[in-house]
């Protein structure tokens, strides 16, 4: 049951949105819940979200169009200029399509795992 943080090692400001399991919130939704923006200076920390399972998802994208993710990962719909929380098949014309990357952030209760977003 571990938490899940991103650093930021890029030059520039990176946003960051996450995928996890939430049947309560998303069942009849595909059971995944998404949620974004986290904005991260060049350097800064950030936890984003506790989750009950061992994996997670995520897409991040820096303000020079630089980004994050997985082009073969579940394609997931995201805000691109608002937070959102939302679930995996919800979403509208305005919107985005991103590919999330597949996480491990392990099953030790308390235990942080940090995604470094790297140049």
């Amino acid at each position: 049951m571990p938490w899940l943080a991103f650093h930021n090692n890029y030059s520039l400001e990176v946003s960051v949105a996450v995928m996890q399991v939430d049947t309560d919130a998303c069942g009849g939704d595909g059971g995944w819940a998404t949620h974004g923006w986290w904005n991260l200076n060049p350097g800064e920390s950030k936890t984003a979200i506790w989750t009950k399972y061992d994996a997670a998802y995520f897409y991040a994208k820096a303000t020079n169009g630089a980004w994050w993710g997985d082009s073969n990962g579940p394609s997931v719909y995201v805000d691109p200029y608002n937070r959102f929380d939302s679930c995996i098949q919800i979403g509208t014309s305005t919107w985005d399509v991103v590919g999330m990357s597949r996480v491990d952030v392990g099953s030790f209760l308390f235990n942080t795992h940090t995604v470094n977003l790297n140049p």
